[in-house]
């Protein structure tokens, strides 16, 4: 398992996690409503606002990778069973955001 694959685990960890305490911090808000103390879940709602953007930023982390992951495979799979892409035979590179360490010949 390479460091990407353990970084995207680690990612999907942390959205999950971070989805059940995003259900436990709305569960005390509401408990703070019933008992009137409307200020204190309105806080504790702002809070959960915090970590949904925080699982957002997670997501749109672990698409990119697992978008790389998936070039990397294809780009493997090519190589492997030497298909051309669909700018000629194998022999491009990819642009910098994308794969900069990546080049084939």
């Amino acid at each position: 398992m390479d460091d990407l694959e353990k970084i995207a685990i680690r990612l999907r960890h942390w959205i999950g996690h971070n989805l059940e305490h995003v259900k436990s911090y709305e569960e005390v808000a509401e408990k703070l409503l019933d008992l009137g103390l409307n200020d204190a879940s309105n806080n504790i709602h702002k809070a959960v606002e915090f970590g949904s953007k925080t699982n957002q930023k997670f997501e749109a982390a672990l698409s990119l990778i697992e978008s790389k992951a998936g070039k990397l495979s294809e780009c493997s799979e090519r190589r492997e069973t030497g298909h051309s892409s669909a700018h000629g035979p194998h022999t491009h590179t990819h642009d910098d955001q994308d794969m900069a360490h990546h080049k084939h010949s």
